[in-house]
């Protein structure tokens, strides 16, 4: 997911081919039956969007009619089978927001800071590699979130909690008392989730500032961290702003590392650093297998506030990021939004100096430097870097270089040691959870284990293995790629292509929309529609769907920007050939772009093969091989199931099978990664 931008500029559609007169009727209806297929794709996901809210409030209805004059207010318990029905999606909403507030005050002054090391600081030569790190902590599966969470953070949260009492205490909900599984636990580990969105994005932000401004900047005598205020932040605020509202609604739909971390009740918590609270996506994983007809509508009634919930946190980030489009001098700050309208009136710090014209930048001798000749700045623009490479060490007065005072050369190298500092922290958990999974998954991780699978394992036994849980990751994946990867390049086809009006822009604010949609939520709706509406069996199709519609954006997004690079001479050069719109689209434009759309299908699969919360809800677990994902009564395994169905046992054989599980599923997803990452290197444009 990282790296993704939050939302993209519907592009302008490309001309047609030849004149129309000059088309024979053959050539037409090609054209015109191409042309229907990727705008009925493009139909075909509004529909989906549709359908998910209508099969919510469906399925919803009966559970809340029973239960609505305290629907919201209920504490105590969860229990929505009795009768009287006793349930409340109030408390679970609350510790929801509590959590994902506790992970964005920590998450995004540590992301904002890492950006900045990484685009301002770091040497140019290692920006990338390190970008590239932090990038792998969204590699790293939930799962193995959770795991790492309740097995190391939560026995280390002692202190942490001790630390923020005595700073703190004085706010009632800080105070001291039994430190534990508390929301304030469950909020580091959304933090250290959600940090690489936050700086991925603002990474590329920061990086389009434009050169002038930074130049301008030094020429006036600015140090690095005074450029840094004068031109960096100005320019990524709202760009920033919008990082922060995506990485916020991707922590209110996090499930299973905070099932596995919480210990669950059911009031509204007031006390953050004590054992208690919920969410809402937790409540659903932990009630979902014990929950009848009533209790299921009660799950996906709480999973209709949490999308409409996560519907608005988009929204909201994407008029963010529609703004920070405007002219300079009209942007809005993350806080305008609030303020409506007079946000306008503000204006960026920088913009004064944006009319300043690039000067010549002294060197460290004093020296006048001439600005950097156009292959320069050309081969920084291919790297994707936009700072110069020189920084300026003083003003300039007439010939005579004016040194900055003291105090201000320290204020800058104090901001440039934050900032490494802030790199080092968001490195830690890295660290910390592949030193731990590797040191306690090595052992079992052999040949048998690879080969075999569960069945007549006792939880005591040595041996076995995860065989049928490979199985299951595979197909289930591979289904949902061959869904999802059609469907995904004709949507991103009709955008590029052919996009324009209505349809083009609801498609584009709907793609938005289910990039940040809760893998719970991607449950619940094909629960809701093909396991209690359509009676089919939870066997591994029912998780390729759920899988597809997580899948789907991904495809969408990564596949239009390959589209777009596609230069428009390929196409023109086609047409005045005479070659038809549909065949230039099919042998010029999408070949020229698939090794771009195969790293954006690969990084999808690596996302999907991660997910637990929706195989949870629509698959069910056994221990033995079913290689049949279409099976009937037959549910199938996954890597991710093998782990949340055995990590509670006290046996240190099964332990030792779930570290092993857990380590072969990150080896997995991070050589998809990999490998994703050097395909898009080898074709990179410009690259010789």
């Amino acid at each position: 997911m990282s790296g993704i931008a939050p939302t993209a500029t519907r592009p302008t559609p490309r001309r047609g081919g030849s004149d129309a007169n000059s088309l024979n009727s053959g050539t037409r209806r090609g054209d015109a039956v191409f042309s229907g297929t990727v705008r009925a794709a493009a139909i075909f996901l509004l529909l989906l969007m549709a359908a998910i809210a209508i099969f919510l409030i469906w399925r919803a209805t009966n559970a809340l009619s029973v239960n609505k004059a305290n629907v919201l207010t209920y504490t105590g318990q969860w229990a929505p089978d009795d009768s009287p029905a006793k349930f409340g999606i109030g408390a679970a909403a609350w510790g929801t927001l509590v959590t994902s507030t506790i992970a964005i005050a920590i998450a995004a002054p540590v992301a904002i800071g890492v950006s900045l090391f990484i685009t301002q600081y770091a040497p140019r030569r290692l920006a990338q590699a390190l970008g590239f790190i932090i990038d792998m902590l969204a590699a790293v599966p939930s799962i193995v979130y959770g795991l790492w969470g309740i097995l190391f953070l939560v026995p280390h949260m002692q202190g942490a909690s001790q630390f923020v009492s005595d700073i703190l205490g004085w706010i009632p909900m800080f105070s001291s008392g039994i430190f534990g599984r508390s929301v304030f636990t469950a909020g580091v580990i959304l933090a250290i989730m959600i940090l690489p969105i936050i700086a991925a994005i603002s990474r590329e932000v920061f990086l389009q500032t434009p050169r002038e401004q930074v130049e301008a900047a030094y020429a006036l005598g600015a140090t690095r961290w005074e450029m840094i205020k004068l031109a960096v932040l100005p320019y990524g605020r709202s760009g920033v702003g919008s990082a922060i509202v995506l990485g916020f609604g991707r922590a209110l739909g996090e499930t299973i590392a905070v099932a596995m971390v919480l210990s669950v009740s059911y009031n509204f918590v007031t006390k953050w650093l004590q054992p208690g609270g919920n969410t809402i996506a937790a409540n659903i994983a932990l009630q979902f297998g014990s929950a009848f007809k009533v209790g299921q509508g009660a799950l996906i009634a709480s999973g209709l506030v949490l999308f409409v919930v996560t519907f608005l946190v988009n929204l909201l980030a994407r008029r963010i990021t529609a703004r920070a489009g405007t002219p300079e001098d009209e942007r809005w700050s993350l806080f305008s939004v609030f303020r409506g309208g007079r946000g306008r009136s503000m204006s960026m710090e920088s913009s004064s100096t944006a009319n300043v014209e690039a000067a010549d930048v002294p060197d460290r001798r004093g020296a006048f430097e001439a600005k950097d000749d156009p292959g320069e700045v050309a081969a920084d623009d291919a790297a994707g870097r936009a700072r110069p490479r020189r920084a300026a060490h003083g003003a300039i007065g007439g010939d005579v270089l004016v040194s900055p005072s003291p105090t201000r050369r320290l204020r800058s190298g104090f901001a440039g040691g934050a900032t490494v500092a802030t790199f080092v922290l968001a490195v830690l958990p890295l660290l910390s959870i592949l030193w731990l999974v590797i040191s306690r998954g090595v052992h079992a991780l052999n040949v048998d284990f690879l080969t075999h699978s569960l069945r007549n394992i006792d939880e005591s036994q040595t041996g076995g293995g995860v065989y049928h849980a490979i199985l299951g990751t595979l197909e289930q994946a591979g289904l949902a790629t061959l869904m999802a990867v059609p469907i995904g390049i004709l949507v991103a086809v009709y955008l590029v292509e052919y996009g324009r009006g209505v349809l083009a822009k609801a498609v584009t604010f709907f793609v938005d929309v289910m990039m940040g949609l809760p893998s719970i939520v991607a449950g619940l709706f094909i629960l809701s529609l093909w396991i209690i509406t359509l009676h089919q069996y939870a066997n591994g199709f029912a998780g390729a769907l759920a899988l597809m519609i997580l899948m789907l954006p991904v495809v969408i997004r990564s596949s239009e920007e390959m589209l777009k690079l596609v230069p428009d001479s390929l196409r023109e050069a086609s047409y005045a050939l005479g070659v038809p719109k549909w065949r230039t689209i099919t042998r010029v434009v999408i070949p020229t772009a698939l090794p771009g759309i195969v790293t954006g299908v690969m990084l999808g699969v690596a996302r999907v093969m991660g997910e637990t919360a929706p195989i949870l809800l629509v698959v069910s677990y056994v221990a033995y091989i079913n290689p049949n994902p279409f099976s009937g009564v037959q549910g199938q395994a996954t890597l991710p199931t093998v782990i949340y169905n055995t990590y509670t046992s006290s046996e240190h054989a099964s332990n030792d099978r779930t570290w092993s599980a857990a380590l072969l599923l990150i080896i997995i997803i991070m050589l998809l990664n990999i490998i994703a990452r050097i395909i898009a290197w080898w074709k990179k444009p410009g690259r010789a």
